[in-house]
């Protein structure tokens, strides 16, 4: 029979390869008047569920096999009624911890989650339709934990009401499974990924611009946010943290990092500089940005004094003591990708350093964020790379003798003025004549200031 495959069918191949980890995030928090980053686990809060959540539903989605079956308890088959046990594999497990869950908690504080987090709302609309039991019709996560999940003896019960409950979970299963791997429900994960992949194929595309005129670089990674009494309007009043502080606490980031960063650094520090600021909201933690600033690693080594001067400079003179900050230093990663990177890929390390760097750092600085969407008005960015470095003009193949030909340079900054170039490569001033009688002068400069390509003969 159908329902006897639907629940006896033991399927759980690919079970070993899922596993559960607990909700760990970056917290700012007030203490004595100072913002205090910590990182750690946040289990129970509504972050922490919808995270679950969402990672459950992502791996039911993957998954093939069924998730629930009953199993028959050798007991006295002359005794009425029979004794069922219900067995599932770590995925099961995972799928009842989320049904337990106060869903209700979530949706008071954000009602429309389910639009912007889809995974979310895939697994609320299922678990939340209605369905018929022996003893009525009704939602079936809320007939679930108030009638079967909160006894003591759920897992093992007469055959015929267990039956009914597994039933109905293998159903809903079946519809977040069925719905998930819908063509609609793909072009929505395509749409979440696609401008991330362009804002990590951009983040990317800089870092290697500065390996073009640094091969050694000092990259710094550090996070930066508000403390949550800031971020909760019925906390802290009119001195709660407001979108547009944000943005003018963004722009005052930026302007540090563009015009004042190289007077308290090293002469020759911010030469290649580049860097990519991330704005994202959290739903424990509000607004925060992840930050990664690259800078010349011949001049500079201590990296994570010179982060800490940065965040310093947020926490004080950006947010006014409102914001906290977190140097990416004070962690030891399994896989490292900050500090110091060089581009001669012979030297120990520095290969799988400059690999963790695109495949880890990179990533994480520019992936998708499902709630900044939720709270920012529609045209506004969320990630700022800045401009490449400019590479100085290398003049390439052999000398030549000859003037009155043209020379082809890479796009360049202006290295001199065109006199000054055209005295060196023909050894006099100005405009000269060579043995032949042949004179090189310019047509004119481009507005991009480089050394014109093409020149006159008269």
């Amino acid at each position: 029979m159908k329902t006897a495959n639907l629940l006896n069918s033991n399927g759980h191949t690919g079970e070993e390869s899922f596993e559960t980890r607990p909700f760990e995030t970056l917290l700012f928090d007030l203490i004595n008047d100072s913002v205090v980053s910590s990182y750690g686990s946040c289990e129970g809060t509504i972050a922490s569920d919808v995270h679950h959540i969402t990672e459950c539903v992502k791996a039911v989605i993957r998954s093939k096999y069924r998730l629930f079956h009953l199993e028959d308890v050798s007991v006295d088959r002359r005794l009425k009624p029979r004794t069922s046990r219900l067995e599932m594999g770590k995925l099961g497990e995972y799928f009842l911890r989320c049904l337990k869950m106060d869903l209700d908690r979530i949706l008071d504080r954000y009602p429309s989650i389910g639009q912007f987090n889809r995974y979310f709302g895939l697994f609320h609309e299922a678990v939340m339709r209605e369905v018929e039991f022996t003893n009525g019709r009704g939602s079936f996560a809320t007939t679930a934990k108030d009638e079967w999940l909160e006894a003591p003896d759920w897992r093992q019960s007469s055959t015929t009401w267990l039956t009914e409950c597994v039933q109905h979970l293998n159903e809903v299963v079946e519809e977040i499974r069925r719905k998930g791997n819908s063509q609609v429900f793909r072009g929505w994960i395509d749409h979440l990924e696609r401008q991330p992949a362009e804002n990590k194929d951009t983040l990317w595309s800089l870092i290697l611009a500065c390996l073009n005129v640094n091969h050694h670089l000092s990259v710094l990674r550090f996070d930066l946010g508000y403390a949550k009494h800031y971020c909760d309007p019925e906390l802290s009043g009119e001195q709660a943290i407001t979108y547009e502080d944000v943005r003018n606490h963004r722009k005052a980031l930026r302007r540090f990092l563009k015009r004042d960063l190289s007077k308290v650094l090293p002469a020759g520090a911010c030469k290649g500089m580049g860097f990519g600021i991330k704005l994202e909201y959290g739903l424990d933690k509000g607004f925060h940005f992840h930050v990664l600033v690259v800078l010349n690693g011949d001049v500079v080594c201590q990296h994570a004094v010179i982060t800490e001067m940065i965040c310093s400079h947020w926490n004080s003179r950006i947010t006014h003591c409102k914001g906290g900050s977190y140097n990416c230093f004070r962690s030891e990663y399994v896989k490292p990708g900050i500090g110091s990177v060089r581009y001669d890929n012979e030297e120990k390390g520095n290969e799988e350093k400059l690999r963790n760097l695109e495949s880890q750092v990179v990533p994480y600085v520019a992936k998708a964020d499902f709630y900044m969407k939720m709270v920012k008005p529609d045209g506004h960015r969320s990630f700022w790379p800045s401009q490449p470095p400019k590479i100085e003009a290398k003049r390439k193949g052999r000398k030549r003798s000859k003037t009155g030909v043209p020379i082809s340079l890479l796009k360049a900054t202006p290295v001199a003025d065109f006199d000054e170039c055209l005295a060196c490569f023909s050894k006099g001033v100005g405009a000269v004549r060579n043995e032949i009688g042949v004179v090189a002068k310019p047509i004119g400069k481009g507005d991009s200031g480089d050394i014109p390509r093409e020149y006159a003969v008269v």
